[in-house]
């Protein structure tokens, strides 16, 4: 095949790609209020998607030319989209039915209540493993969107009395254990006392010719414990949206807003996490040090799996240089790395520091300073160094919180177009971090974008 009919079908693939993508991420662009800084400002709202797609190679076969990335912003999907309705404002309505939720619901309040009353509490359990992060953390937080919707306590469940990354994350304490409520459900004599025995429902999503998300009017079911299993990302919680029960999707609505108003969605899973995690006294100091006393105004995520091709460095280069230009960013950016393979920020913090100034975490250089042992069992497990990269565990942790300080935009990018939900994830904390923390008339972007790059071979 000619070389120039290579090209322009490679170019047809990554702008379908781009064109598929689009719709996905446009759920993610999230609104905060603007942020003083001394260094950057921001005069109008935009919310964009990025996405850079390598040029053609360079006439000796060398990687590809600066000028062939390209970046796409929300123009491709409608201006009129953009400028309407209010992210914030859902967002923060959201946050207040949280918060009434925990009060009423909460473990605080329902562990005192009296026998009668604690018999009659439904529960809706959230169980994790210690696989990829992102993955499992969804689990938890569909259980916690579920027992809102359901109006139910949450449980968090634990392996041999641990919480799931429990090392580096603190929990709620406004969630149950299931030895707890096991505990309580004998001492309150519900069993005997009303006849009702403490089973457990479980509906798994991963089957989908069993599974009643569409189907179903959960708020009949009388089982004193719901587990709904199998949800790995943002979208399986919010099939209750297309419930055929009209309280079912209500309650969905409330949550997680009109599927048809994609310019007014509430942040959900970010006002979830502020709530139920937060970082361990560890993963929080490492994260300060890492700062050094200013937030990254930029975050770059690149889940690269022990892969540094040139075509990625130069797609994210140009790709923050765009997030640069829509926030409208003014003085020398702030721009945060992170990366499952620490030699690709080393290669590409060169690339960047010619027009901002870049921080990431040094994970040896924190536990030489602070004494900290990194050996013994924190690696991860070997079938999972490829998820987790070759740092120590604790480590994406606090590039987790760091990244989550993101003031303006979050770039991820990954090797062969893997999905993260690790970024995805980030993203969300970012936003609920900056909702409603400043009285600013104007709103700004949590700008999420994912890089789109090809690697011919």
């Amino acid at each position: 095949m000619p070389r120039w009919r290579r090209d322009r079908s490679l170019l047809w693939r990554s702008l379908l790609v781009a064109a598929v993508s689009a719709p996905a991420l446009l759920l993610l662009h999230l609104h905060g209020p603007e942020l003083p800084s001394s260094s950057t400002t921001r005069a109008s709202p935009l919310w964009g998607e990025l996405s850079a797609a390598a040029g053609a190679e360079a006439a000796d076969g060398g990687g590809a030319s600066s000028s062939g990335a390209t970046c796409a912003t929300v123009e491709w999907m409608g201006e009129e989209a953009a400028g309407r309705g209010s992210p914030e404002a859902a967002s923060l309505r959201v946050r207040e039915l949280i918060r009434r939720h925990f009060l009423l619901h909460g473990a605080a309040r329902v562990r005192e209540l009296p026998a009668y009353e604690f018999c009659k509490q439904g529960f809706v359990l959230g169980k994790a493993s210690e696989a990829g992060f992102g993955n499992e953390m969804y689990k938890i937080l569909t259980a916690a969107a579920l027992s809102i919707m359901l109006n139910r306590s949450l449980i968090i469940g634990q392996t041999r009395g641990l919480y799931p990354f429990g090392e580096y994350i603190s929990y709620t304490n406004h969630s149950f254990t299931i030895g707890e409520v096991k505990h309580l459900w004998r001492k309150n004599h519900c069993a005997r006392t009303n006849g009702r025995d403490l089973n457990m429902r479980v509906d798994n999503f991963e089957h989908p010719t069993e599974t009643n998300v569409l189907c179903s009017d959960w708020n009949s079911w009388k089982d004193p414990i719901i587990w709904f299993d199998g949800v790995t990302d943002a979208v399986g919680i919010q099939f209750f949206l297309k419930n055929v029960h009209p309280k079912m999707k209500t309650a969905a609505t409330s949550l997680f807003g009109s599927p048809g108003s994609l310019h007014a969605r509430p942040n959900t899973f970010g006002e979830l996490m502020q709530v139920i995690i937060s970082p361990s006294r560890t993963v929080e100091k490492a994260v300060q040090w890492a700062l050094k006393g200013s937030s990254p105004d930029i975050v770059l995520h690149m889940r690269m799996m022990t892969n540094r091709p040139v075509r990625a460095r130069k797609a994210a280069v140009s790709c923050i240089k765009r997030a640069i230009e829509i926030c409208h960013l003014k003085g020398i950016p702030r721009v945060a790395l992170i990366s499952d393979t620490p030699g690709f920020v080393k290669d590409i913090k060169q690339d960047i520091s010619e027009f901002a100034e870049v921080i990431y975490f040094d994970h040896k250089g924190f536990s030489k300073n602070f004494g900290l042992d990194t050996t013994g069992n924190d690696k991860p497990m070997d079938f999972r160094s490829r998820d987790w990269g070759s740092a120590p565990r604790w480590a994406a942790f606090v590039d987790f919180f760091l990244a989550s300080q993101a003031r303006y935009a979050v770039v991820t990018g990954a090797h062969r177009r893997v999905g993260t939900t690790y970024a995805q994830l980030i993203a969300a904390l970012a936003a609920a971090n900056r909702f409603g923390a400043y009285p600013f008339a104007h709103t700004v972007s949590i700008l999420y974008g994912r890089i789109l790059y090809e690697d011919r071979i």
